[in-house]
């Protein structure tokens, strides 16, 4: 269980805004296959679209998948995973594709995946 006195306070809100943000998400899931995201208030779509693109960012690339995805593995500070949660939550990436978080280290390579 992760405690703001061990982790600190940062990382802890940041962890619970991501984990009550993941949870809403896996919540309408099943109303998103029965009716589609357009039947979803904004709200709920910007939920699941903030969602989604955390999920894509936590696919960072780590040194032990290299030989499944071909991709080498980057290291990436607690601090820069941090800043880039916290981004995605405030919506600064809204407008960028979701592929553009996949299999990236620090949130900054968005940018260049989105321009690649």
């Amino acid at each position: 269980m992760l405690m703001p006195n061990i982790a600190g306070e940062r990382h802890y809100k940041i962890a619970q805004e991501i984990r009550k943000t993941l949870a809403i998400y896996e919540d309408l899931k099943d109303i998103i296959a029965m009716l589609g995201i357009s039947e979803l208030s904004r709200e709920d779509q910007r939920t699941v679209f903030r969602a989604r693109r955390l999920e894509r960012f936590f696919t960072q690339p780590f040194f032990v998948t290299e030989q499944f995805t071909g991709t080498a593995g980057k290291m990436v500070s607690r601090e820069d995973t941090l800043n880039g949660c916290e981004r995605i939550l405030n919506d600064e990436f809204a407008d960028y594709p979701e592929r553009a978080l996949y299999m990236i280290g620090s949130i900054d390579e968005a940018k260049k995946q989105d321009d690649a």
